[in-house]
């Protein structure tokens, strides 16, 4: 059974992805939170970087990752994670970005 990571981190968006998606600016570093369906229930940081590298992020300070629980999406705070948490499920993984104080 599938279950959804979330890794929280930094990276540099170098500009080069896999596929279009609404990437931040080239050459700049951002916060992320990246959203991986797992098959194996433990934190698995290279198959992170492997999917963060598929967005176009290099340069990676990256947090261990923590299993989300469904029921956790039902707080009205946590809500608007609940597409990237289906999206992760549907396609492997979901990212969402944030410009980095420093930018």
């Amino acid at each position: 059974m599938k279950t959804v990571y979330i890794y929280g981190g930094t990276g540099t968006y170098h500009g080069v992805s896999d596929f279009e998606w609404a990437s931040p600016e080239v050459g700049g570093r951002h916060n992320f939170m990246l959203f991986v369906a797992q098959e194996i229930d433990t934190p698995q940081e290279g198959a992170a970087r492997l999917e963060l590298g598929k967005f176009g992020f290099d340069e990676l300070d990256l947090m261990e990752g923590r299993p989300i629980l469904a029921e956790a999406l039902n707080d009205p705070a946590m809500q608007a994670f609940q597409k990237h948490y289906e999206g992760a499920f549907a396609e492997g993984s979901s990212l969402v970005w944030y410009p980095s104080p420093e930018n």
